[in-house]
């Protein structure tokens, strides 16, 4: 056993996931039952002010893109740790996840705008092709947590990867999307604090440095405009990871700490504020509505799997990448399934996209919500269906 599965083995292998499963339930009944005591808690305004955006002046705000940084660095740190040691080491198989992401995006995309052309081309739904692109990486690695030891560790690795490839992705898309253009003056000195870690992981092998960099790159980015819970994900990665696999790294020894705070607290809050979606189908009598519904479906069930399964198959026949060790075609298209769990980032491209359509972007919460629990369902029928055999 590695010292990273070693670190996994101190949490419980089901409770974070229960933990989700019990803020999701309860996000939909407190929606539905006081719809305002919910959006009153989400939107309540903070006294703090350190010169950020106004995305971070409310409960929602700090946890979407504040406390989601823990969650990204233990993302980040497993990566690092994977990529060293682990079933990212191999380039090849490092280049899959990444392939894999994108994948999955374009053809979910494409998937949406063909529904929307398919049922008259509505140029408001259309609006919405950035949508379904996304993969909300805490509802995913929660989908395969619940799993426990169904799921081998580089599938895991996998998911991991193809969900961090994932979110910079999205970013960058959002950014053409979006109204806003980056600060880069704070930008820039956003690099200089990524270079500044690049000299000091020679050097420094004690925690904290690290945890510093990791709040001094966020508040940076946040300035910038970025999206700042990257700033974990890629301080993550860059933490030291050691060369001998029987002495604890600075990477593992962080990584015990952040995950118990991230699986314990971060998540569950994460799913709290962000699943609360209100059970209404009366949107869906109407054509647009419904186109948007159906696209959604589509996109977020078949293309999540078409997209990442089919860019990996390619990858293996060009010989240019392919499954992770030790991980089945049944494996590999079960997580890809899961992959298009999540409401986040898809919900935050849809209030851009469908600003003013507020009947559209009820359509896309319930769209997103269905997809979502067919998703992890047929994810978890494939997974677990029957054993692996190699």
């Amino acid at each position: 056993m590695s010292s990273l599965d070693q670190t996994d083995a101190d949490l419980p292998s089901r409770w974070p996931a229960l933990a989700l499963l019990a803020a999701l339930a309860g996000a939909l009944l407190w929606a539905n039952v006081d719809a305002s005591s919910y959006t009153n808690f989400l939107q309540h305004q903070t006294s703090i002010d350190l010169g950020l955006p106004q995305v971070l002046s409310s409960t929602v705000g700090w946890i979407n893109s504040g406390l989601m940084t823990i969650f990204f660095l233990a993302v980040g740190l497993e990566v690092g740790h994977e990529r060293r040691h682990g079933a990212l080491a191999d380039n090849r198989h490092a280049l899959s996840p990444v392939v894999a992401a994108l994948g999955g995006m374009v053809v979910a995309a494409a998937l949406f705008v063909i529904v929307a052309v398919i049922r008259g081309g509505d140029p408001a739904v259309l609006k919405g092709w950035g949508v379904p692109m996304a993969t909300d990486v805490a509802f995913a690695l929660g989908a395969l947590q619940l799993l426990g030891a169904r799921v081998p560790s580089a599938l895991r690795a996998f998911v991991l990867a193809l969900a961090v490839a994932d979110d910079i992705f999205s970013v960058i898309a959002l950014g053409f999307t979006g109204s806003t253009s980056p600060a880069f003056t704070w930008a820039i000195l956003g690099i200089g604090v990524v270079v500044l870690v690049l000299v000091m992981r020679k050097k420094v092998v004690t925690r904290w440095p690290y945890v510093v960099a990791t709040a001094v790159l966020w508040w940076l980015m946040a300035r910038s405009g970025i999206e700042p819970i990257l700033a974990g994900a890629i301080i993550g990665v860059l933490v030291p990871t050691g060369d001998d696999r029987l002495k604890p790294s600075t990477s593992t020894s962080l990584l015990r700490p952040v995950n118990k705070i991230s699986a314990g607290v971060v998540l569950p809050l994460f799913v709290l504020a962000n699943a609360g979606i209100a059970l209404n189908v009366s949107p869906l009598r109407h054509a647009a509505p419904l186109t948007t519904f159906l696209g959604l479906m589509l996109a977020r069930t078949l293309g999540k799997v078409l997209g990442i399964g089919g860019s990996v198959a390619l990858l293996q026949m060009f010989h240019l990448g392919g499954l992770p060790r030790g991980v089945s075609w049944r494996q590999l298209l079960g997580a890809a399934a899961l992959c298009g769990v999540g409401f986040t980032v898809p919900l935050l491209y849809a209030s851009i996209a469908f600003n003013g359509r507020s009947d559209l972007l009820a359509a896309t919460k319930l769209g997103l919500l269905v997809a979502s629990l067919v998703g992890f369902l047929l994810g978890v029928a494939v997974i677990v269906g029957r054993p692996n055999r190699h």
